[in-house]
């Protein structure tokens, strides 16, 4: 098989699969609320990602066995033991849920979608990227960071345009009159801080407010790498303040959070001591500044009664559900977002992704899933120490910025998990496992490269 050939066919599927990710709420929306179309067929094509999924893996287990490779594979794959877990938490879940519960295969598979995909999405990638050599390096260039800009720029735009002509969306299949939550209506143009009035809160082209943080917060760490890193201190403070500007519009306080947090570990771990100290000079006046205009809007950015209300309960009440049984679990699909989709069983939102995972697969398969999770960050941490070493190589160290950027996303991540659901967010965790995976096979194989040659 011609590898250049498949490199460049699979550089496709990934642009496909991000691209179509990024757009899929908008032609959602057309297909639904413009030309009416429904049924099985358009629920089959809204799978249209987990096919690529299947199709891929398949491919990987046929490239494997008509090569004879499956014995070179497994005793050189480097993620044994996390593949070993992931198919630990598919199994025991699989056989606990046919014997122990009246939930369906289609119900467990349901779960598992929301649950696992994100895991399997970095696996498969990673195999494509191990198994495939790339002759060059990943095309992050600088085309895709003023891209990149140019995105920031329309949405404060997008923003600007909700606050003074609502109507005008109606063009792209929103609806001015629409509130959040409303079934089988057209979504809404605008959301609000208090949910029907308050701030106008910016969601660019995603499905909701707190979609669009996720995906600024995802997206920063590697911005800041690409586009910030190495440059004058006066285009950092202009493009940070921008995004800045951005996370705050969405008025999500989760995505502040990690915003800060995420921004603090990039500046004491990745400027240099005199960009470090012009960066605190311009970023402690910017914090001032949102500091005084969150005091003066406080009852709609901070004491929200209505979100606040809803996190508090649904939180307390997942924690009374774990206390009653904290060994076994409450069965798959009994929590969001599954709950929603399957029969018998009663809708329900814990208002927190870990608590989410415990309640659906117990203290073992939590821990099981933990250890995942954990992983991921780990191999940011190894990749940040040994970018520190003054005697690799260019191409390792710059990949290992790069693993040290998609860890710190699902640090941010893993933030707004204490009060939002960001793992189960397809248009987010898709296509950011993908490239996480992808970069991640390239780094190991710098790295395996240059210890062979040692």
């Amino acid at each position: 098989m011609d590898t250049k050939k498949f490199t460049k066919f699979f550089v496709i599927v990934f642009k496909i699969f991000a691209i179509g990710l990024l757009l899929q709420f908008l032609l959602q929306n057309f297909v639904t609320y413009i030309l009416w179309r429904s049924g099985w067929i358009w629920n089959l094509i809204r799978l249209w990602k987990e096919i690529i999924l299947i199709w891929l893996l398949i491919f990987i287990l046929y490239f494997l066995r008509k090569n004879k490779q499956f014995k070179d594979f497994r005793h050189k794959f480097p993620l044994k033991n996390f593949l070993i877990i992931f198919l630990s938490i598919f199994v025991v879940v699989l056989l606990v849920t046919l014997i122990f519960t009246k939930l369906s295969i289609a119900d467990y598979v349901i779960s598992m979608r929301y649950s696992m995909t994100g895991f399997l999405i970095f696996m498969i990638f990673f195999s494509l990227s191990f198994l495939f050599f790339w002759t060059k390096e990943i095309d992050l260039s600088d085309r895709y960071v003023k891209a990149l800009k140019w995105l920031l720029i329309a949405s404060l735009f997008r923003w600007g345009i909700i606050w003074l002509v609502p109507r005008a969306l109606e063009f792209v299949w929103y609806n001015q009159f629409s509130l959040e939550w409303e079934i089988w209506a057209r979504p809404p143009a605008a959301y609000y801080t208090q949910y029907d009035h308050g701030y106008v809160r910016n969601q660019f082209i995603f499905e909701r407010p707190i979609s669009r943080g996720f995906f600024l917060i995802a997206l920063w760490p590697l911005f800041f790498m690409l586009a910030l890193r190495h440059k004058w201190w006066r285009e950092i403070t202009f493009w940070s303040g921008m995004y800045a500007i951005c996370v705050m519009s969405t008025f999500s306080r989760a995505a502040r959070w990690a915003f800060f947090v995420q921004t603090f570990i990039l500046i004491f771990l990745q400027l240099d001591s005199k960009i470090r100290k012009k960066a605190w000079y311009a970023i402690i006046p910017v914090l001032l500044w949102f500091a005084v205009l969150t005091y003066i809007g406080r009852d709609q950015i901070i004491w929200r009664s209505f979100s606040n209300t809803w996190h508090i309960k649904e939180i307390a009440r997942a924690l009374g559900k774990i206390a009653e049984k904290p060994i076994a679990w409450q069965w798959v699909s009994t929590a969001w977002p599954a709950s929603h989709q399957v029969e018998d069983v009663t809708a329900y939102n814990p208002e927190n992704q870990y608590l989410q995972i415990w309640l659906e697969y117990g203290v073992f398969g939590f821990a099981w899933w933990m250890f995942l999770y954990l992983y991921l960050h780990y191999i940011g941490y190894v990749a940040y120490r040994r970018e520190q070493q003054e005697k690799i190589i260019k191409k390792t160290r710059r990949f290992g910025k790069l693993v040290f950027a998609f860890s710190l996303w699902l640090l941010g991540l893993s933030i707004e998990w204490l009060v939002l659901h960001s793992f189960v967010d397809r248009m987010i965790v898709y296509p950011f496992m993908a490239l996480f995976g992808i970069v991640y096979a390239l780094y190991y194989k710098s790295v395996s490269k240059k210890k062979s040659m040692e």
